[in-house]
């Protein structure tokens, strides 16, 4: 069934011709008269009797005249009662983050919100890397990105400082901290496997700056690949939030800034909403959240050194 068809219907209907209608619809008479025929023919129906003086409403049509008039103030209704539903304060939002971000920023302050608001059930997704939000059911996202998908809308956060880093241990043992760009064939590589705009950012910069390092192990997650830095099996890129609280691990586990690469800053986060959703009471107060926590920790995201 083709909804539209009653559209192009009603529009003859209420006014009294095809080229009334095609002026009140924005489209050539030609494909009016199409669309009526296309609708009289799949229903085995006369709705308009073709005369001299133009077009004729037949009682089968006035018939579905009203029943479309009928169904258009129940849509209306359900219209109306939809808008109510998103002023409410209830209901699931699917909040897509990436795990670093989430644990070491969004979710202490999340429990501020979620006291708050208890109605409002939060699923929190983890992000490795870039999301595919194309085949994402997701309502609110916050990825790292200069180019952010057109199915969603939204405005930039900042960017992330993020250094190289070894442990004390491993740099001590193997001179990563006398190394200049092209010496670093001693130090084992720990890579982040991340994908698309992410993944070539931090391919980028260790093909610039430690070409001749072997990798040694890819994580697919931040706190793997630090983890892995953290017990000596190598160096790597890393977010510099990480390393600023340090005190209670191991002196021999804390990690050093390889002085081969100068601080660098990341893809932009983006904080993003489907169109559909941005006018929804929840929504609108979660992001407005997401939004100060990330101002207030703007300094901790992009490092002393930016």
């Amino acid at each position: 069934m083709n909804w539209d068809d009653y559209r192009f219907f009603a529009a003859v209907a209420n006014e009294g011709s095809v080229r009334g209608a095609a002026i009140e619809l924005q489209v050539n008479p030609s494909t009016v008269t199409r669309r009526l025929e296309a609708l009289e023919s799949r229903l085995g129906v006369m709705l308009f009797l073709r005369t001299n003086t133009g077009l004729q409403i037949t009682a089968e049509g006035s018939d579905v005249a009203q029943q479309i008039d009928a169904l258009g103030e129940q849509l209306n209704q359900l219209d109306a009662q939809l808008q109510g539903l998103n002023q409410r304060l209830e209901g699931k939002i699917r909040l897509a983050v990436p795990d670093v971000l989430a644990v070491s920023f969004v979710l202490a302050d999340l429990a501020e919100f979620c006291e708050q608001y208890a109605e409002i059930e939060l699923e929190i997704i983890p992000v490795h890397g870039n999301l595919d939000i194309a085949n994402a059911d997701v309502d609110v996202a916050i990825l790292a990105t200069e180019t952010p998908p057109d199915t969603m809308v939204g405005r930039p956060l900042y960017q992330v400082a993020v250094a190289a880093y070894g442990s004390r241990k491993y740099i001590a043992e193997h001179g990563g901290s006398d190394s200049s760009p092209g010496e670093d064939r001693d130090l084992a590589w720990i890579d982040w496997a991340a994908r698309g705009e992410v993944m070539n950012f931090y391919a980028s910069l260790r093909e610039r700056y430690f070409a001749s390092s072997r990798v040694r192990i890819r994580c697919d997650q931040v706190f793997m690949q630090q983890t892995c830095i953290r017990v000596h099996m190598g160096v790597g890129l890393l977010p510099c939030y990480l390393s600023a609280d340090q005190a209670q691990w191991p002196e021999p586990e804390q990690l050093l800034r390889l002085p081969q690469m100068p601080v660098q800053k990341s893809p932009t986060l983006w904080l993003l909403t489907h169109p559909e959703l941005r006018n929804a009471r929840r929504v609108q107060l979660l992001v407005s959240f997401l939004r100060d926590i990330f101002s207030s920790r703007q300094q901790a995201l992009l490092d002393d050194h930016l």
